[in-house]
């Protein structure tokens, strides 16, 4: 497999990727107000949807007796983190890659952006999108070393 070839520990990304689905599982998405965190939540679904294909099997033979909710079937998976089925650890690999890439997008951006968030974003309340959705609609009066990273992120999530 090219992960061992390259001497990848497939524990990383598979205790990433679970963790986070944990988290957004565990998530009300009913709180998503913006149009950025509904894509953000919009791409997380999607991604636990492909683990949860990739890894069903895995699933149904380590973890079919555990209850799932509060972090189980990912603590569950993890005890069997050397059994995982190749296909199932290339996919969360896959997607572990993607919110690292992702989220390095964002802290780009917010480092970029950060005289145009105080500028223009001061008075919104952080937390889910908001700043990002404000600077999303005051994105033609951003100084041109934002507006392209905000222009990144908004092409990255809307794909």
């Amino acid at each position: 497999m090219y992960m061992e070839l390259a001497g990848v520990n497939k524990s990383f990304p598979l205790a990433m990727v679970l963790a986070f689905g944990a988290l957004v599982i565990g998530t009300s998405f009913s709180h998503a107000q913006t149009e950025i965190s509904k894509q953000v939540i919009a791409k997380a679904e999607a991604a636990i949807a492909k683990i949860q294909k990739a890894c069903a099997a895995d699933i149904n033979n380590f973890c079919s007796k555990v209850n799932p909710g509060e972090g189980r079937l990912a603590l569950c998976m993890l005890a069997h983190e050397d059994q995982v089925s190749d296909s199932c650890f290339a996919t969360v690999f896959d997607v572990a890659d993607n919110i690292d890439l992702a989220l390095s997008n964002i802290s780009r951006a917010a480092d970029v952006c950060e005289e145009e968030i105080d500028k223009h974003c001061a008075a919104v309340e952080p937390g889910e999108g908001r700043i990002a959705q404000c600077l999303i609609d005051k994105e033609a009066q951003l100084a041109s070393a934002c507006r392209a990273e905000v222009a990144g992120v908004k092409a990255r999530f809307a794909k």
